[in-house]
């Protein structure tokens, strides 16, 4: 059975809003059709590599706030 693929961590210094208009001008860049092939394919793979480290994030940002709201409800019921 292969195992499951690990994720590195973001980097110290990796920032969510700064991606996200990294991703913006990629995006930009790649909509106005002037990039060679190859560079429309190396700056469409940063797009989704910066796409995934986001959902990451977010995905890690939703963890917390659930595990912070069951405990505010397990406080809750033991009062």
């Amino acid at each position: 059975m292969p195992r499951p693929k690990k994720t590195p961590p973001l980097p110290d210094d990796w920032n969510y809003e700064e991606t996200l208009i990294r991703i913006e001008a990629i995006t930009q860049q790649l909509e106005g059709g002037d990039l060679p092939l190859a560079e429309v394919f190396d700056q469409f793979s940063e797009a989704v590599g910066a796409l995934q480290q986001c959902d990451r994030f977010l995905q890690e940002k939703q963890k917390q706030a659930a595990l912070l709201i069951e405990t505010l409800v397990g406080e809750d019921e033991a009062t």
